[in-house]
């Protein structure tokens, strides 16, 4: 069943047949439902869910950093949004498979944040107790002073992000945090900068796993 939501020539929510109405981002989006495939599935079909399903377990817990981080990938009014962008770039430019052709996300070619400013140029990166230290070389900052945003992302399990702790011409920051405390966790971290005033971003950096 649909709902009508401004009369009979308006957009519609829900199932009617074969196509399903919904809005994004503001925009009313009809589809058609897959159609029902009785055939096995081929090899090559069954590698591609497993590489998005992958890829979904690894977003999971990203939600809001990538709402942030691709909101210029993907702004108000797309008709793809925020998620959606991140999850295209991952399945592209992020899988890897192991020793047994099994596909997983590698961390070092995930961007969470994307832009089009210079990103960080990293120096360091290390985890003591529960304080994070980043360092960057500052004699690439050009131009306007922009954010430092840190993302720490324990994979599939809980993920922190600190925006404007430092900016970009300090070459340094620190960040404490409970996450970090706990030593079994193996923290990835992601590094990028964010111009507030002209609402622009870099690619993140990946800055290892700590």
């Amino acid at each position: 069943m649909a709902i009508l939501k401004g009369g009979i020539n308006g957009p519609f929510s829900g199932k009617v047949g074969s196509i399903v109405g919904y809005e994004l981002n503001g925009q009313a989006i009809i589809r058609s439902l897959p159609k029902v495939v009785k055939r096995a599935p081929s090899e090559l079909t069954l590698i591609n869910r497993m590489r998005m399903k992958v890829v979904s377990q690894f977003l999971r817990h990203l939600k809001a950093p990538i709402a942030f981080g691709y909101k210029n990938v993907a702004p108000k009014g797309s008709r793809i949004g925020t998620f959606q962008s991140a999850q295209s770039y991952l399945f592209h430019n992020a899988i890897d498979y192991d020793t047994e052709n099994v596909p997983y996300v590698n961390p070092e070619k995930v961007l969470v944040f994307r832009g089009d400013m210079v990103p960080p140029l990293l120096i360091n990166v290390e985890r003591r107790d529960n304080k994070l230290y980043v360092e960057w070389n500052k004699d690439v900052c050009k131009g306007y002073p922009a954010a430092v945003v840190v993302l720490a992302y324990v994979i599939e399990k809980s993920c922190a992000w600190n925006e404007g702790a430092a900016i970009s011409t300090d070459g340094k920051m620190l960040w404490e945090h409970a996450q970090f405390s706990i030593k079994e966790d193996q923290v990835h971290i992601y590094v990028g900068f964010y111009d507030m005033l002209h609402d622009k971003f870099s690619d993140s950096v990946y800055g290892g796993c700590v």
